[in-house]
């Protein structure tokens, strides 16, 4: 049955003043007498329904705003009205009509398989955050001195041995030798023991295409500084090729994560699993800082440790970095013997 329209409206007194008294209009009520009378009842159930009972059907929009709703393809029925009592006015279709409507009500997009490697990396890194509780540390190094010695040493190094060191090479060994201190952060746990490896295996991230591989250079903390950059160089180009060997991946005790090269200056990383640790690296930028009681510029990078908390204590962490910290400000003191 339809509602009742404007110009034929049957209603008993009590239905009428109830209406008048509550700001209805009758034209919109059901009514459920004889012939389809409306009764006190069938308004005061009216007023109950919900909103969008009341502001649904022809006598909620007005008749421009019905018109350019058919102009401009807009569905009245998913159109919210701002007039009195709900009514669709011209300006809620205009308003309808700008906002961005995707196909079949929802976003616009490709679907692109996930390679089997990207694969990988998520089943992995899913495992380590919901698994390993990670806490984290930042610190301010100042990377002057490390950048002097690297002006100072890479001609002579090249020279001699017909390789290119990197600062990520010092970087690399200095981590080294402060895993020797702190043992607990060369480890990984299993969920009864902690395995504090002899080895000591330093990842370096590798950006591909597919995602981040993480080839690790081989007792880093023996290796001259050459070793460990030609250890790095030959790595990370057969990393590229997809050549690489698993025992090169599966053997990193720890990880090193560098955004260097981009307007990054600091980031939180996820541990690579099983390993305890991880050290994100930031660029290196020009800061003022403040020494001895004088302003300075110095070359400002900012290093990040997440740690794995059920085998590393926030102590333990804060003396780690600590250390490396020391050894990047004052490297004269650990690259004595650069082989």
């Amino acid at each position: 049955m339809q509602a009742n329209s404007k110009s034929q409206v049957r209603a008993m007194p009590a239905a009428r003043f109830l209406a008048r008294q509550k700001g209805l209009e009758l034209a919109a009520v059901q009514g459920s007498g004889p012939g389809g009378i409306i009764l006190k009842r069938d308004v005061a159930a009216h007023q109950a329904a919900p909103m969008a009972a009341e502001t649904s059907g022809p006598a909620r929009v007005t008749s421009l705003a019905r018109k350019l709703a058919l102009q401009k393809g807009v569905d009245l029925g998913a159109v919210r009205g701002s007039g009195p009592r709900g009514r669709v006015t011209k300006a809620d279709v205009l308003r309808a009509a700008a906002a961005p409507a995707p196909a079949g009500g929802a976003l616009a997009g490709r679907k692109v398989a996930a390679t089997s490697m990207r694969k990988t990396i998520a089943r992995r890194l899913s495992a380590s955050a919901f698994t390993a509780p990670h806490i984290y540390f930042f610190s301010d190094v100042k990377m002057d001195a490390l950048l002097g010695l690297y002006q100072d040493i890479k001609q002579e190094i090249l020279g001699r041995h017909g390789v290119k060191i990197s600062v990520n090479d010092l970087l690399i060994k200095a981590v080294a030798l402060t895993l020797e201190e702190f043992p607990n952060v060369n480890a990984s746990f299993d969920g009864e023991n902690i395995e504090v490896w002899a080895d000591i295996n330093v990842g370096l991230a590798v950006a591909l295409e597919e995602g981040l591989i993480v080839p690790a250079i081989a007792s880093a903390n023996i290796a001259s500084l050459w070793e460990i950059a030609s250890q790095r160089a030959d790595l990370v180009e057969r990393a590229r090729e997809r050549k690489l060997q698993a025992d090169e991946i599966q053997r990193g005790t720890f990880t090193i994560s560098s955004l260097a090269q981009y307007e990054i200056t600091h980031f939180t990383a996820i541990i690579n699993p099983p390993q305890s640790a991880i050290l994100s690296v930031g660029k290196t930028q020009e800061k003022v800082v403040a020494e001895n009681g004088q302003v300075v510029v110095r070359q400002v990078a900012t290093l990040g440790l997440s740690v794995d908390h059920r085998i590393i204590d926030g102590a333990v962490a804060a003396q780690f970095l600590t250390s490396l910290k020391k050894k990047l400000e004052r490297p004269a003191l650990i690259f004595m013997d650069l082989g």
